[in-house]
């Protein structure tokens, strides 16, 4: 049973990093200052908030719990990230930036119509929603392992966290949540996988541990086909979804928007690397993790280091969670106003704020309506489902718009990207 040191400084560094993130409500007036910060953000800003949405639930304890299950196949997450995130920069943030739009939806709208837009922002959500509940399982694997709760009072705990996250600071405050992982993940990670090749006598004896008819060295160990659909899916997903392009969209200039974005592509892919090393770690060591690997990542940190700083790793990692969670639940918000609500211009600055915030409870709460029918589910498994969703009927539409805006015009062409892709993508991953 843990004491009362560890759950006295795990509560209290939470705390301190709540307190922090609530100093931003002050600073969020309009709804324009919740949704793209008022177009005010530097390169750094930018990668803060792609950080603060991209790494979360499924690159932390989803990688760790993938690697001890499956291997090398774990780092697909980050490194299909890290590759989406040099892409964005390269090729899509001057069009995306210049064009001056809220929503990716809304930006392929003035090339396509409305309908195209309404179409898109519909797949675009329904696939954030879906990776919130790869977060609610990440929250609720911490709190359980801390804790010790039972599902319910982890779900309602877990529910009124990410409640307070997304309603306060919007961008702005998924930005500093951003900036906070950055240094935490890394200094979490860097000390967790060192002390794990240490335990384990060196990273050649930990490899050479490691049961051999696994194939746990190949990045498509649990199969080539449907490793390269997870892998396309991030890619393309991430490119395509709501909440990262709000990033680009928040920029103050396009330089800004690249910059940010690469700077993203540079410091994802390694974490994944540092949560397989844990995670094989784990494979050859704790074989009894195997009835529920999703424990895997707290349960190095509170069995392998001193209470004080496994309660504070502890601390940070469920922010991470949450913090993601409220990002895709601010995308799922931004899409839901200017893509079927619209009109904000016809109401107050305060009301439309308002209107924001009603909406983000409401996205919230079915999220854990959705949670409760798959709770048995992987949390990468989710996430590969919900990066094909929100990409299979935007991406192609990306590429039309930026590159080749005169086929915008046919109507054939319409009908093959935004109807078959997402057909596609829906049966590969749900009969795979």
């Amino acid at each position: 049973m843990h004491n009362w040191l560890y759950l006295t400084i795990f509560i209290l560094s939470f705390l301190v990093i709540t307190v922090m993130s609530l100093n931003r409500l002050k600073k969020v007036k309009t709804g324009s200052d919740f949704s793209v910060a008022n177009r005010s953000l530097g390169a750094p800003g930018v990668s803060w908030v792609i950080i603060g949405t991209l790494v979360g639930g499924a690159s932390t304890i989803g990688t760790v719990q993938m690697a001890y299950e499956n291997g090398l196949s774990a780092w697909i997450f980050t490194l299909g990230s890290g590759i989406a995130c040099f892409f964005l920069g390269l090729l899509f943030s001057k069009a995306l930036r210049e064009r001056g739009t809220v929503t990716v939806s809304e930006f392929l709208g003035l090339q396509f119509g409305k309908t195209v837009q309404v179409y898109s922002s519909v797949f675009t959500s329904i696939g954030m929603f879906v990776h919130v509940v790869g977060q609610f399982l990440g929250s609720i694997a911490i709190l359980q392992s801390i804790f010790k709760f039972s599902l319910w009072p982890a779900l309602i705990t877990s529910f009124f966290l990410m409640a307070l996250f997304v309603t306060v600071g919007g961008v702005s405050g998924a930005g500093l949540i951003g900036k906070f992982k950055f240094y935490m993940l890394y200094g979490m990670l860097l000390l967790s996988a060192g002390y794990a090749v240490k335990l384990g006598n060196g990273f050649t004896s930990l490899l050479n541990d490691l049961p051999k008819d696994e194939n746990l060295f190949s990045l498509f160990s649990y199969g080539t086909g449907q490793g390269i659909i997870d892998l396309g899916s991030m890619i393309v997903g991430v490119i395509s979804t709501q909440i990262y392009l709000q990033a680009i969209f928040s920029a103050k200039d396009v330089k800004a928007a690249r910059n940010g974005a690469f700077l993203s592509a540079a410091v994802i892919p390694p974490l994944g690397v540092l949560g397989i090393i844990i995670g094989l770690y784990l494979k050859v060591h704790h074989p009894e993790l195997s009835e529920n690997s999703a424990q895997a990542l707290p349960f190095f940190l509170n069995t392998y280091f001193p209470p004080a700083l496994a309660a504070f790793f502890s601390a940070g990692l469920l922010l991470v969670v949450l913090g993601t969670g409220a990002g895709l639940i601010l995308g799922v918000t931004t899409n839901l106003d200017v893509d079927f609500l619209g009109s904000a211009e016809k109401i107050s600055p305060k009301k439309h704020l308002m209107r924001l915030r009603l909406i983000s409870l409401a996205v919230l709460l079915l999220s854990v309506i959705l949670l409760l029918t798959g709770l048995d589910s992987a949390i990468l498994e989710w996430s590969y489902l919900s990066m094909g969703l929100r990409g299979s009927a935007v991406f192609f539409g990306l590429l039309i718009v930026v590159f080749l805006p005169s086929l915008a015009k046919i109507k054939t062409v319409r009908y093959l990207l935004f109807i078959l892709p997402p057909l596609f993508i829906v049966l590969a991953l749900t009969f795979k």
